[in-house]
């Protein structure tokens, strides 16, 4: 072999070596690819989309992608200023949405959530915060995109231990009309889904 062969395949062979190294390790060239990469690692996806990203701290983002009707959330850090990787502390990955209206807190205290309810423009959350036994109140509304995708931050969380709980939430059209609801209302009434109890079944 000439040494012109050899520096040829020099060339190729270490940087091909090095990109696998950094994969073994967990370390991606973009965000997205960490994104896609954990998911495969969860057998699940990939996204058919990625709906949005968010700033977290120290430069980290939460990304949010879309896998058959349900929601997909990873977050992800920077590494020499180059590289990307999984952000340390768990991922929340797949997150089934299993109700016509699916809501879920999750780092930094957003809020995101899914519909599959086509003319809900509109979601509205009533958040139970603080003593589990006599919680604070606190509302949010948040606008439906076209993908049924919603969010928005409610406030700031306090420690591991500290209660936080979506106790009710409304959708509405687009002339402001409740067309579903799920938890407790004000009045005491529980809906499950959209669907009252005391009505066998039956839909508002």
């Amino acid at each position: 072999m000439n040494r012109k062969r050899q520096i040829f395949l020099f060339i190729i062979i270490i940087p091909l070596l090095y990109i696998s190294f950094l994969r073994l390790e967990g370390y991606y060239l973009t965000a997205e690819r960490v994104f896609y990469a954990c998911e495969k690692g969860l057998h699940y996806g990939p996204s058919e989309k990625i709906l949005a990203q968010y700033e977290l701290s120290k430069g980290s983002k939460l990304i949010v992608g879309k896998w058959d009707g349900n929601l997909s959330a990873v977050p992800v850090e920077p590494e020499f200023g180059v590289l990307w990787k999984l952000k340390s502390g768990g991922v929340s990955g797949l997150i089934p949405c299993d109700k016509e209206v699916s809501t879920y807190i999750v780092r930094e205290d957003r809020i995101i959530g899914l519909t599959s309810i086509k003319e809900v423009k509109e979601i509205s959350c009533r958040i139970e915060y603080g003593d589990s036994n006599h919680p604070s109140i606190k509302e949010i509304t948040m606008q439906v995109d076209e993908d049924g995708y919603f969010t928005g931050i409610w406030g700031e969380q306090k420690g591991e231990d500290y209660y936080v709980y979506i106790s009710y939430l409304e959708g509405k059209n687009s002339k402001g009309q409740v067309v579903y609801r799920d938890g407790k209302s004000l009045d005491g009434t529980y809906y499950n889904d959209g669907v009252l109890n005391d009505t066998e079944g039956k839909r508002e």
